[in-house]
């Protein structure tokens, strides 16, 4: 074989390869094109249903709001607004404990969601805030969207084969349409239930399910939380500050996470009687109320959040006073969520710590909201992009630097008991040790 024939046959097999390996490439993509059509037809109708229902939701929510900040007899009413509460779940057969953390675990595949579960937690989540209990709101918005997409899933016959991922579309879809931040919406229902891990091939339908709630809950008159904010010109002294915040919010959210879990064993102990419990702690949060003289501290938070970051105004004992009663108000039974809470918290604290080391108020209360944010949920990417989002990309030098202290330092500690860890946090791409392991269960 001569040297020319050599070479024209290394040339045909070379061709052959590419058009084989482009084959192969155009099988794969109309496979996928197949699956992702399902995916966006699943999504849409996701995104449909729990951006309806979402916003409806929101709009309660608000009208729950008007009416317990304008009456003076409506949080009298909260010990006993609990045991309607208390018998929904009951009677429904809903681990009342389980909270988010059953659909952290639905979204991985280990436990089924019970069809009950989203008119239980949208009615428990709207009884608490219309009597005063200090709740959020994106904790039952999570659990509502889970559990409506799995009922989609299941009365529809629609995208069987999503149904390790329907979960994490009614999640994205629920946050988006209650809270408006719609990417994080999405990297939060991917990032929340295995930290270090993201699910991408539920990234499609998760962006499909986020973008249509989110657009259907504005239609009803929903808007996007966000604030204008400004800082002085950073430099390595800024971000050293922004490194000190940081670090004490990621400290802060150990003892957050802490007090919310240790005030509902306390109370499950010293009060067996689900029903005696929840109107005990609903007296205790009226008892504070009245001893205190006002209802800043009922509700979500948002209040708080608002003049934290709005006018740059908080008191020192503000982030305290919100982590008692949230903790006295979920401990207890009441429902809702954590989250908006802990904005609150995070973003009083920052307010108040942030000038004493040279920050602008408004901004070290954005810091706070973000950096404790991270620290109980362990979802870095998400706490990063709500910042960007709700924030508007301001100086995210800082948002950067204070996701990732906040991360590191908050340890293996959690709002999400379910939550796991893929890698440590520590630089060690081996994964969590077994020690690293125990802290987390326990």
């Amino acid at each position: 074989m001569t040297d020319r024939q050599g070479e024209k046959e290394r040339r045909t097999g070379r061709v052959r390869q590419f058009l084989r390996s482009v084959r192969t490439e155009m099988v794969f993509s109309g496979e996928s094109l197949r699956v992702n059509g399902r995916g966006l037809l699943f999504g849409l109708i996701v995104g449909l249903v729990v951006g309806l229902c979402g916003g409806v939701f929101a709009r309660l929510l608000e009208v729950a709001t008007l009416v317990r900040e304008g009456t003076s007899w409506a949080i009298f009413l909260l010990p006993l607004a609990g045991l309607p509460v208390v018998w929904m779940y009951r009677r429904g057969g809903i681990k009342t404990a389980g909270g988010t953390d059953i659909i952290v675990q639905a979204a991985r595949g280990e436990q089924p969601v019970s069809r009950l579960l989203a008119p239980v937690i949208f009615a428990a989540t709207v009884l608490t805030h219309f009597f005063g209990g200090s709740a959020g709101r994106e904790g039952a918005a999570l659990q509502l969207g889970g559990s409506l997409a799995e009922l989609v899933r299941k009365r529809l016959r629609i995208g069987d084969e999503f149904e390790d991922l329907a979960i994490m579309c009614g999640m994205s879809a629920g946050f988006s349409a209650v809270f408006g931040s719609q990417i994080a919406a999405v990297i939060f229902a991917l990032e929340i239930s295995c930290v270090g891990m993201l699910p991408l091939g539920a990234l499609f339908p998760c962006v499909v399910s986020s973008i249509t709630a989110g657009q259907v809950a504005r239609c009803l008159g929903e808007r996007a939380v966000t604030y204008y904010i400004s800082s002085s010109t950073p430099d390595l002294l800024f971000y050293g500050r922004v490194l000190v915040l940081a670090i004490a919010c990621g400290l802060l959210s150990i003892v957050v996470c802490y007090a919310f879990s240790g005030a509902r064993d306390g109370l499950e102990r010293l009060i067996p009687n689900p029903y005696l419990r929840v109107m005990a702690g609903g007296a205790a949060v009226v008892a504070l109320t009245l001893l205190l003289d006002t209802k800043y501290y009922l509700g979500s938070g948002q209040a708080i959040i608002d003049q934290a970051i709005g006018q740059g105004e908080s008191q020192p004992w503000d982030f305290v006073l919100k982590l008692l009663f949230t903790a006295l108000t979920l401990g207890a039974g009441y429902k809702g969520g954590e989250i908006v809470p802990s904005f609150a918290i995070g973003a009083a604290f920052g307010c108040v710590v942030g000038p004493l080391l040279g920050l602008p108020a408004p901004y070290a209360a954005a810091i706070g909201m973000i950096a404790l944010f991270c620290g109980v949920t362990n979802c870095p990417l998400t706490a990063l992009v709500l910042g960007f989002e709700v924030f508007f990309f301001y100086n995210a030098g800082g948002f950067l630097v204070a996701v990732a202290a906040s991360f590191l330092v908050s340890g293996y500690s959690g709002l999400y008991a379910k939550q796991k860890f893929a890698f440590s946090k520590n630089a060690d791409t081996a994964g969590t040790t077994p020690e690293e392991e125990s802290i987390h269960r326990q």
